[in-house]
């Protein structure tokens, strides 16, 4: 399970992964699939359609605080604009801090041109805006959204405007809309590029993000693979699913998942699971079980609740420990 919180190094490896394989070109037209104003996993169209302008208000209002974002946002309808100031970004932050922390990750070199998809929903709105990227490599934008029927073109903050102000110490950081975001990926790489795709990608995911947490298995095995699943689980506000049970000897490692939560919030509001969901647990894991020179095993999984059972086994004097 990748948790929400660890989304937004994922979304970067995907387009890395497409660019590399795929060209530029590919990385545009997966953007424009994924916020297609139809696809569930960008939901602004809709709060476009029952709020026009002040939609964007709405939206961004949920979605800013769950990522604990740093920045002010101003409505006012009257005037036809909308204004947001991004002071600090947290998923180009995130990246940036990742980067220091593992020298060898390297974020997306246009990460932040995601965003202007949002455009797709804005312009079949009828809106237009101005996007600010000159403070992108500290974590910093703005943006104008106006109605060109009622805008003049003048941004004057009256008694009319609704302000909103937000430090990112105001807010935890955790926006599960993030896994109606990494279903669609892996959905996109599924169906045009097959199961190996899916694979490839979490394989480097895994490698490029997680490689401390790597080292920690090579040197101290299954309990540390099992302290990186708990840590993720607990990451998503949900120790209580998922259970490690090691064996005396060390030599095996059973993962009992109640429920996934990432699957969990997606059937609970009507997103998609993609039909390769599953592989956002198997293919961490098994990275994880190679790192720990141990065999690794889906004993069971049930796809409507991602309920399932793994099983981590060291090799002893040549043979897998069952015990």
């Amino acid at each position: 399970m990748i948790s929400c919180t660890e989304f937004i190094p994922a979304y970067s490896e995907l387009f890395t992964w497409l660019e590399e394989k795929k060209g530029r070109e590919e990385v545009d037209r997966y953007w424009k699939w994924l916020f297609d104003p139809s696809c569930d996993s960008i939901p602004l169209d809709g709060y476009l359609e029952r709020e026009g302008l002040k939609g964007c208000f709405s939206y961004w209002a949920v979605s800013l605080n769950e990522e604990a974002c740093d920045f002010t946002m101003m409505l006012n309808e009257k005037q036809g604009w909308y204004r947001d100031i991004m002071h600090h970004c947290p998923s180009k932050g995130r990246l940036l801090e990742l980067q220091k922390e593992v020298p060898e990750f390297v974020p997306y070199h246009d990460y932040c041109m995601h965003c202007d998809n949002y455009r797709l929903s804005l312009e079949k709105a009828g809106l237009r805006y101005i996007y600010d990227f000159i403070g992108i490599d500290h974590a910093a934008c703005s943006e104008l959204i106006y109605d060109p029927k009622i805008f003049d073109g003048r941004i004057i903050v009256d008694e009319n405007t609704v302000i909103m102000d937000r430090k990112a110490s105001d807010n935890a950081y955790f926006h599960p809309q993030f896994h109606a975001s990494m279903s669609n990926g892996i959905e996109y790489l599924g169906e045009n590029y097959g199961e190996d795709a899916i694979r490839e990608y979490l394989t480097a995911y895994m490698h490029h993000v997680f490689p401390r947490d790597l080292e920690k298995i090579q040197a101290g095995g299954l309990p540390e693979v099992a302290a990186h699943i708990e840590r993720m689980y607990a990451k998503e506000h949900a120790a209580e699913l998922v259970s490690c049970q090691l064996s005396e000897n060390g030599k095996k490692l059973t993962v009992i998942v109640k429920k996934d939560p990432s699957v969990a919030f997606l059937r609970e509001n009507g997103l998609m699971v993609s039909k390769w969901h599953s592989m956002t647990s198997s293919v961490p894991y098994q990275v994880l079980a190679d790192a720990a020179d141990a065999d690794f095993r889906t004993e069971s999984y049930d796809p409507e609740t991602g309920a399932a059972v793994y099983t981590f086994r060291k090799s002893i004097s040549g043979r897998l420990s069952y015990e």
